[in-house]
């Protein structure tokens, strides 16, 4: 059987990793948490032991691990230092002139150093449309180095920049077209969190998102959800938080928060399958406990999240992630279960829809293994990154982000109307 999304069943892209693996005389150690949905972590060592990169995989056990190690292998092409190509030192005004970059929270940036440059990587359209100069601290963390490593061309001044930074759209896949797939959807599926975010936290008071009732739910996603529930010992709640994108994206979390959890844990997931979209959210929900109960040093940074953000109780309600069931809508499960499509026939339609509806998207290799695996980054300049927030960072939202915020300010109005015409006739 191959996965939603896939192009190789889980023994073959197992076999598959393993000898890329060996071949490079890399080593993989694994460790295993949970029962039932469990979470496999993995460590990446060279030969000499030296420790490369690390990964975590989720759900039931063989599909956690061969995760673990595809995510341990794209993490090790995550960096700008991998980079076998040289940037572009691109002079900011170009950014700030560029109207596929108006929507950034961050463009202002661009235009107060418009005389300086920074380092750019191309990135490809596709849909055919003039390529993309994507700053590098957007997509890699770890950019930029320190101030005596950087190369001088780039004088930007990233102080107030690199707080939104994320290598959120890289992937791996079997395929370009499968890493592709995989990376749009997470950039989609963290807008989708991101627009939620604000809706619910700092927004005015109307219900945004749909609390799914586990009774309605198709069998294979009602088994997965009820395993969710009895590995944390709690009732999970799954959220539909499908945008305007008509993308199906979910979040899964808990009813209630354990007296050694800081903040309430949660899981997202976006993908055309809604019922996969609901797995992956139930899943990552499972692998967030297991990871912070494995390690404290995580459990130490969501107070310091919540720390930073004390003087911002909207902010610092984005971190906590408490949520309101009476700001959501009630559903049942109504999506129609689609047939399996390769990769190759669903990207196509996915970017068209997505183009369609203002998305622009763009992509650049980080690494090719032969008919392997590829390691795809994908970008989208109008997506959300409010997301980040969660991570206890001040910042603004963009434009997608703000948008959002003056919708749910019509649809409370109209709300509270609904609800005083049933007073005001009684009063009549």
């Amino acid at each position: 059987m191959i996965p939603y999304e896939r192009e190789r069943s889980l023994d073959e892209a197992n076999r598959i990793i393993h000898a890329c693996i060996a071949r490079r005389g890399w080593s993989a150690q694994t460790g295993e948490f949970g029962h039932g949905l469990v979470t496999i972590k993995c460590a990446l060592h060279d030969a000499q032991g030296r420790l490369l990169s690390r990964g975590s995989g989720k759900g039931e056990p063989a599909a956690s691990l061969t995760g673990a190690l595809y995510e341990a292998v794209e993490h090790y092409y995550c960096r700008a230092s991998a980079l076998a190509s040289e940037p572009r030192f691109v002079a900011a005004r170009e950014l700030a002139d560029d109207p596929r970059c108006t929507g950034l929270p961050f463009v202002s940036e661009f235009a107060d150093q418009s005389q300086r440059h920074l380092a750019c990587r191309q990135y490809a359209s596709y849909s055919g449309r003039a390529d993309l100069a994507v700053p590098l601290f957007m997509v890699f963390p770890d950019y930029p180095p320190a101030v005596e490593l950087r190369d001088p061309r780039d004088d930007f001044d990233y102080h107030s920049a690199t707080r939104y930074s994320s290598n959120s759209g890289t992937a791996i896949g079997a395929s370009f077209e499968e890493a592709a797939l995989h990376g749009i959807g997470e950039i989609v599926e963290r807008d989708a969190w991101a627009l939620f975010m604000l809706a619910h936290y700092l927004g005015a008071p109307a219900r945004y998102g749909r609390l799914i009732e586990p009774s309605s739910l198709p069998d294979e996603l009602a088994r997965i959800h009820e395993l969710a529930q009895r590995r944390l010992e709690r009732r999970v709640l799954l959220i539909d938080v499908t945008s305007d994108l008509a993308y199906p994206a979910f979040i899964a979390t808990t009813e209630e928060r354990l007296p050694e959890e800081i903040v309430f844990p949660h899981g997202c997931g976006a993908s055309p399958y809604a019922a996969h979209a609901a797995t992956r959210a139930l899943t990552e929900l499972t692998q967030c406990v297991d990871i912070k109960e494995n390690a404290p040093h995580l459990v130490e940074l969501d107070q310091l999240a919540l720390d930073l953000l004390v003087d911002y109780p909207k902010l610092r309600a984005c971190v906590m992630g408490e949520i309101d069931p009476r700001r959501l809508h009630h559903a049942h499960w109504d999506y129609p279960q689609l047939p399996w499509q390769a990769p190759k026939q669903l990207l196509p339609r996915v970017v068209a829809d997505l183009e369609a509806r203002g998305i622009g998207l763009y992509h650049a290799i980080n690494h090719q293994e032969g008919d392997e695996f590829c390691v795809v980054s994908s970008v989208s300049m109008e997506l959300e990154r409010f997301f980040l927030a969660s991570t206890g960072l001040l910042m603004a939202p963009g434009r997608r982000g703000r948008e959002c915020l003056a919708r749910q300010a019509l649809a409370a109005q109209a709300q509270a109307q609904r609800e005083q015409q049933p007073q005001e006739a009684q009063e009549a």
